[in-house]
Formats: C-alpha cells, structure tokens, sequence
C-alpha cells in the first residue's frame, strides 16, 4: 500500500507540474497578445498622413503612388458604398485608349492577370494593398516583379465598364475594403500625431 500512495501521489504531482506550466504559457501567450494589440493601437493613433505642409517638409513630399497612366486624366471619381457590399465605384477611371501602355502604380508583384466574369484583369499585390486594372492584359507572369513607373501591361481586352475609353484602377486593403486611389496620387509625408 505505501509503495502504491507514493506513484499516486508523484503521478498527481507530475500532473499539477504539467498543469501550472500549461497554464503559464496559456497566460504568457495572453500577455504577448495583448501587448501586440496595445503597440498596434499606440502605432494607428500615433501616426497620420499630412499632406497641407509637404513643400516645407525637408526633402519634399513625394506621391505613394502614381498614375498608371501616365498624362492620364481621371473621369470618373471613387464613390465609396455605405457597406461593402451595397453599390458604388471601387476605383478610380482613367481616359486611355485601346493599347495605352499602363504603368505600376507602386513596386509589386503581379498576383492575377485574366478573365473576371468576362473582363480582362489585371492585379498587382503593393503590401496590403491589392491593386487591379480593368481592361488590361499583360505579358508577365503571375508572380513577376513590377517596378513604380515601370509599364506591366496595356489597356486591352474586355470589359463592359468603360467601354474602350477608360481604364478602371481599383485598389483593395486585406479584407474587403476599397479606397480612394486619388489619396495615394497627393505629396504626402508621415507624421506624428499629438
């Protein structure tokens, strides 16, 4: 009886040991969690886009962006939708015309280049940020790098939405969520926010 109380009582033992250490990581992974989300929230509220005083900023502000058309005029403006799934115009059109070379926005990588429910389409992934071309075909394969300025494509294929006098630029944070393409064509620079 004494042998079998003392492996019960270190198999129990055994078993708290195990216990107390899963629950240690449980709230370490807690702690780190949290920490993740309170240095996330301190970075969004600290920092802001301005834009009023970019030519007195040393160096100058630069774009984020710039037109993948180059001398292209925008004719039809962002109109975001009240939710993302209500009606509205994702993007931005832009007056090119058949074979008008289009240009990356931003350095990428090229994620989709073919047909979206008949259209002609063409993706680049910048960050976060998925930007798509319609009309527009290109001779590069997904996953090819793509240079800011460079050409990666041309206003060509189908499309019912400009026909043939426009190019539709769009572009897409993770998730759902649509933006203004104009914001990123502005001088901008970082900044701190009291």
């Amino acid at each position: 009886m004494g042998r079998h109380d003392e492996e019960t009582r270190a198999r129990r033992a055994r078993r708290r040991r195990r216990f107390e250490a899963m629950r240690g990581r449980r709230r370490l992974n807690a702690l780190v969690a949290t920490s993740t989300l309170i240095a996330a929230a301190a970075a969004t509220i600290a920092i802001g886009v301005r834009t009023a005083d970019c030519a007195y900023a040393e160096g100058g502000c630069v774009p984020a962006m710039v037109l993948p058309v180059r001398g292209g005029t925008v004719v039809s403006p962002f109109d975001a939708p009240e939710q993302v799934w209500f009606a509205g115009h994702r993007g931005i059109d832009i007056a090119a015309a058949e074979g008008t070379p289009l240009v990356a926005p931003a350095d990428g990588t090229v994620s989709f280049a073919g047909k979206v429910g008949g259209k002609s389409v063409v993706s680049i992934v910048h960050g976060a940020w998925t930007l798509t071309f319609e009309p527009a075909v290109t001779t590069l394969a997904v996953g090819s790098k793509v240079s800011r300025g460079r050409q990666f494509g041309t206003m060509s294929g189908s499309s019912d939405h400009c026909d043939g006098a426009c190019v539709h630029w769009g572009i897409r944070m993770a998730g759902r969520r649509y933006v203004d393409p104009e914001r990123w064509l502005r001088p901008q620079r970082i900044v701190l926010v009291d």
